[in-house]
């Protein structure tokens, strides 16, 4: 099914009153495959104090260089409200009360990070193993098996996929790193019996941030809603 997008214009600010209407249907980049994917329409709350911006959508949200389309609309009925818009650190304008935008978004993504997490060593069972706020205890000696248990739970943070005994993540959100990776010190083990349990982390790649994510900002630190939607690829 076609997604089209439709805008009326009417203006009398010339002696003639001037009005059109166009509707464009919004297909995927450089053919006629209609776009299949949208957000869904939302509402985001600012009642930030001191005044702070969000991130509305991140590049990882949509299709490197794709036909993206994003709407905005600032549902404020105070005429002096209004939203900066950026993308990344690029201002592109304000929205007033009442204003919305409808424009192409080429959401250029950064890189993940990755590492690579090895358990190795001689593991008693019961003994625990904690990352990114995430508790497993060993449910028995075999350092696959242990992976395994790593590997079937929901990090906060990173998403896994199991080899033997090694799991490798990924981080959910590209971001620039600096510098530090993730290493073996992150990763908090305790011993029991006098094992040797370990995780040795290898294959860390560090992360670059995204350049073009949609941000905005309030003008107010009284409530504000910004409805807004993406339509990717």
């Amino acid at each position: 099914m076609a997604t089209t997008a439709t805008i009326t214009f009417s203006s009398d600010l010339m002696s003639d009153t001037l009005k059109f209407s166009t509707d464009a249907t919004l297909t995927k980049a450089g053919g006629s495959t209609a776009i299949a994917s949208a957000s869904g329409l939302s509402r985001t709350n600012f009642t930030n104090d001191p005044i702070q911006s969000k991130v509305i959508y991140r590049s990882d949200d949509a299709t490197a260089d794709g036909a993206n389309k994003v709407y905005l609309k600032n549902v404020s009925s105070t005429a002096a409200e209004y939203f900066t818009v950026f993308i990344d650190q690029e201002e592109m304008g304000r929205l007033y009360a009442g204003d919305w935008c409808f424009f192409p978004w080429a959401a250029t993504t950064g890189t993940k990070e990755t590492f690579r997490a090895t358990i190795a060593g001689t593991w008693v069972a019961g003994e625990t193993w904690e990352f990114d706020g995430v508790l497993i205890e060993a449910a028995n000696t075999t350092v696959a098996d242990i992976a395994a248990q790593i590997d079937s739970v929901e990090f906060p943070n990173w998403t896994t996929v199991r080899s033997g005994a090694a799991v490798t993540f990924t981080a959910r959100e590209a971001a620039d790193a600096g510098t530090v990776v993730t290493a073996t010190a992150d990763i908090v083990i305790v011993q029991t019996g006098g094992s040797d349990a370990t995780s040795v982390v290898d294959n860390a790649a560090i992360g670059t941030a995204t350049e073009s994510d949609i941000i905005v900002v309030p003008s107010v630190v009284t409530t504000m809603d910004l409805e807004h939607m993406l339509f990717y690829q």
